[in-house]
């Protein structure tokens, strides 16, 4: 019988259940969602599948020693870091480190879980950087947040994120997008790189069939060949994406292929050095344009670090 959040979030479960199977799983997650009961409910599932005595394909039994034991926060080689303060501080996320630094009492392994991680001052932040850069031994980090935007870009970088469906208005939006003419891959983007209603209410499933195809083009050249990336967005992509709402979705959905990127080379451990520099500046680029920086100087500045990025490789 399936689990509640098994069933509100079937896509992150199957997924995280095969990096399981496969021997496939990151040293770091971030796991993103409005609704901070199923992002909780979706770290505890994740934490009893690491240490289940009893997997079915990657799934937790939720039955044995440890799954029990987990969900009622009584097994040692599991700490949940959490606070009811305002932040969490340097002096919280010190002694966490450290008893992660000590071996498994009853596994191989160690997880630490850090709730609210919107939380983390950027003292605590900085600290826990240096743990994931260099975990010891085998410690899986994971980090719960409602909002993405409060991480620091250095620790997006490192972590693979998880973004929870909006089980709310998924039906019902969803249901409008395929009335409009888009089709189901598009709408399977658009909920992938979150993108609300708001968004999207005034964009046409023809206009956004192009931008999405214009956006792939030039990620594709980002990773290729950056100086034409370069060239690009002055010739035509700031012509073409010259509205504001045009550019807040061209970001979302340059993160999420980021995004993709960044759990791809996680998984594959090929060139994650280079694509967690790469994750940086692209976070760099996004908060430019937030702070009103043009359009047009803020992919550029992402392009010519591109070039930077795999000129030292």
């Amino acid at each position: 019988m399936m689990t509640a959040i098994e069933q509100l979030q079937p896509q992150l479960t199957t997924q995280l259940a095969q990096t399981i199977v496969r021997q496939q799983v990151a040293h770091a997650y971030l796991m993103v969602g409005e609704d901070q009961s199923q992002t909780v409910q979706l770290g505890l599932w994740f934490i009893q599948a690491l240490f289940c005595q009893d997997l079915h394909a990657g799934y937790p039994c939720k039955k044995c020693n440890h799954c029990r034991r987990i969900a009622q926060n009584n097994f040692p080689d599991v700490l949940w870091l959490t606070t009811t303060k305002a932040s969490l501080g340097v002096d919280e996320v010190r002694p966490a480190k450290l008893e992660m630094e000590q071996s498994g009492l009853e596994s191989s392994h160690r997880a630490l879980v850090v709730q609210a991680a919107e939380k983390l001052t950027n003292a605590s932040a900085n600290s826990l950087l240096k743990f994931l850069e260099d975990p010891t031994g085998q410690v899986v980090t994971v980090l719960l947040a409602t909002n993405s935007t409060m991480i620091l870009p250095t620790i997006l970088s490192r972590v693979q994120i998880l973004r929870l469906a909006n089980n709310v208005v998924d039906q019902t939006w969803q249901a409008q997008l395929q009335k409009e003419g888009y089709s189901t891959q598009d709408i399977q983007i658009l909920a992938a790189a979150h993108l609300d209603n708001d968004l999207t209410a005034n964009l046409a499933a023809t206009e956004f069939d192009q931008l999405k195809k214009l956006l792939q083009h030039w990620f594709d050249l980002l990773w290729q060949q950056p100086q034409l990336a370069f060239v690009e967005v002055g010739a035509k992509i700031n012509k073409q994406v010259n509205q504001r709402p045009q550019q807040k979705i061209w970001w979302c959905l340059l993160e999420h292929l980021f995004s993709q990127a960044l759990n791809q080379a996680a998984m594959q451990q090929t060139q994650l050095a280079q694509t967690q520099s790469a994750v940086e500046y692209f976070l760099q680029a996004k908060t430019y344009w937030k702070s009103n920086v043009s359009f047009e100087n803020s992919l550029e500045y992402l392009a010519l670090s591109m070039e930077a990025i795999l000129q030292r490789s």
